[in-house]
């Protein structure tokens, strides 16, 4: 179990932890990355439904703290399946969409950025989140914790190459948006429901090159003196503004 904590532990073993009330019952109701094993304490039972315990391990509160990821645990842990039959699927349906906005990560390596950006794109409505190589991993803890049960309702496809979702994406008509606040194109100007989206690294932003494979470069308007936004609020505006 502790060597799920890890990145290599979870690759090899194709298992990530899910912990909290939130994040198992979306993994128990959902069929993307289904529950392998649930374990509980006496005080995390009663934050599931009596349905949901019918398939528990009871831990003691020790044993669950030396197995948590977090340091003050709630009880409630399941290890789920990474089944790579799930992000093949996903791979051709996400572009298929194409009356939603695709939403895709380049280097984005912050998790809990990315976990937001997860929860916000089931919020607001989204065909999938694409990640590039390089991207933090969407089964870490942390990721997991910040999706608050959303993995489980956004197809999440990992190490997907920028050049090859930018042809998947043009092969089903879809215009490539590049999102850069020194873009020339204000975001109130176009609708991009139909787009791939691009974000970039939180601290460096999109390259050159990446920027070159897009329609338009486009930057969200601000009226005061900050010179950026978090990247989560920036998916946030720019999918509020594409399904309006």
């Amino acid at each position: 179990m502790k060597a799920l904590h890890a990145s290599k532990g979870r690759k090899s073993a194709q298992q990530f932890i899910a912990e909290g009330p939130a994040a198992v019952l979306a993994a128990l109701s959902s069929k993307r990355y289904p529950v392998l094993s649930l374990y509980v304490t006496e005080s995390g039972a009663e934050l599931l439904p009596q349905s949901a315990l019918n398939r528990a391990t009871y831990l003691s509160e020790k044993v669950m703290a030396a197995i948590s990821t977090v340091e003050n645990a709630q009880g409630v842990l399941a290890l789920c399946a990474i089944d790579s039959g799930n992000e093949q699927n996903d791979s051709v349906e996400v572009f298929q969409k194409i009356q939603s906005p695709l939403i895709y990560c380049f280097e984005v390596n912050d998790p809990g950025n990315l976990g937001t950006i997860i929860r916000t794109a089931d919020a607001l409505g989204t065909a999938g989140v694409l990640l590039s190589p390089g991207s933090a991993d969407p089964f870490s803890p942390k990721v997991v914790r910040s999706t608050a049960g959303s993995l489980w309702n956004v197809p999440v496809l990992r190490e997907v190459d920028i050049q090859s979702a930018v042809k998947a994406a043009r092969s089903y008509k879809r215009k490539i948006y590049a999102a850069d606040g020194r873009g020339s194109t204000a975001l109130p100007q176009i609708s991009g429901k139909d787009a791939l989206w691009i974000f970039g690294n939180e601290a460096r932003g999109l390259t050159k090159e990446v920027t070159s494979l897009a329609d338009q470069v486009v930057a969200i308007p601000m009226k005061g003196r900050a010179e950026s936004l978090n990247l989560a609020t920036a998916v946030a505006i720019t999918l509020f503004h594409a399904n309006s």
